[in-house]
């Protein structure tokens, strides 16, 4: 989603594109502060041990559970932008209505993986409730939550997706070429 282009006229389209962009700059806020979180967390680590002498056993875990969750947040605003990964063979070649309906179905098959995905993270973290991080006791299954926060969230717009089907102001590159 280009936060430049134009958002629709009215109705739930209009409603669908203000949504999707407050999500993607969320996401993107999010995922920023938690990365610069882990940079702070890791020289200060550094700093403490090779200056103060000081160990700080704990910051491994805390920057574990930081990087997981910057990245469910980035896969979330990666999905909404469609910067997600594409093997594109022969979309090109395709008329409108083929591409209308592969667009429909890759995002119900990628659907259907992000709820699996979503629904193995939850599982997880029902499994390991008891199981806790060595320095600070922390449950494990709060890794799984953020796991679980990025597959359940790129599940959602993924069925939105699959549901409403292509949109101008959501435009689908099938040129080949890379963006400028």
């Amino acid at each position: 989603m280009s936060l430049s282009a134009l958002p629709p006229v009215g109705g739930a389209d209009r409603l669908a594109y203000f949504l999707l962009r407050g999500i993607t700059r969320v996401c993107d806020a999010a995922g920023v502060l938690l990365l610069a979180g882990i940079l702070v967390l890791i020289v200060s680590a550094v700093l403490a041990r090779g200056l103060l002498q000081f160990g700080m056993p704990w910051s491994e875990e805390v920057a574990s559970i930081l990087a997981i969750y910057a990245v469910g947040f980035g896969s979330l605003s990666a999905w909404v932008r469609g910067e997600h990964l594409l093997v594109d063979l022969f979309s090109h070649r395709m008329g409108a209505l083929a591409l209308h309906l592969q667009y429909r179905l890759v995002a119900l098959l990628s659907a259907g993986f992000f709820i699996l995905a979503a629904w193995g993270a939850w599982i997880m973290s029902d499994m390991s409730a008891n199981n806790r991080t060595v320095s600070l006791g922390i449950s494990f299954s709060y890794l799984y939550y953020g796991i679980f926060l990025g597959f359940a969230g790129m599940a959602l717009l993924a069925s939105w997706q699959a549901l409403r089907g292509p949109v101008s102001w959501q435009p689908v590159d099938t040129s080949g070429e890379e963006p400028r």
